[in-house]
């Protein structure tokens, strides 16, 4: 039946107690049992700020292509195609703004952080793109219809069709 809980609190009013006593157990059993659940919120936290960070990247970049795709398609007709609108319009969807960065940037100083994060990400997406990535399936009507009507919720993610894509495949 355990017994009564004693937290840190209630031990702390006590006057100092010997070292080999039950009230020195309790409070060494108090402190350990506060450190575990310490450290196990922080690995839960980490775990669910990694999760949503990874989801609302996931969310950014079904949203950037369907910002990109243009109304008056209602989706594209092959595999050739859809590389070309990740190679001319998603990779390089950036390079106005990074130019315009670079041209502002006076010579011999160090790169602002902005500019240096949107080369990372710029290089990252190529990465991805070599090695694979997935994209929503915008070679499917249906899909691109739907993804036309998404708000941007990542719990619907599970209702798009996404295929994996690499710039092998070409």
């Amino acid at each position: 039946m355990g017994g009564k809980k004693y937290t840190s609190k209630t031990l702390m009013q006590k006057a100092s107690v010997h070292p080999n006593s039950r009230h020195a157990f309790q409070r060494s059993r108090i402190a350990l049992r506060k450190r575990r659940l310490d450290e196990s919120k922080g690995v839960r936290d980490r775990a669910r700020s990694a999760k949503s960070k990874q989801q609302s990247n996931v969310v950014d970049r079904i949203m950037s292509f369907i910002l990109l795709l243009s109304d008056d398609k209602t989706h594209l007709p092959d595999l050739n195609s859809l590389h070309d609108f990740i190679h001319t319009f998603f990779l390089e969807r950036h390079d106005a703004e990074l130019e315009e960065l670079r041209a502002e940037q006076r010579p011999g100083r160090p790169k602002s952080k902005q500019l240096m994060e949107l080369e990372s990400l710029k290089e990252k997406e190529k990465r991805e793109y070599y090695e694979g990535m997935d994209v929503p399936d915008l070679m499917n009507e249906t899909n691109v219809a739907i993804l036309r009507e998404w708000q941007g919720d990542p719990q619907a993610l599970h209702l798009f069709r996404f295929i994996r894509v690499s710039s092998a495949d070409r």
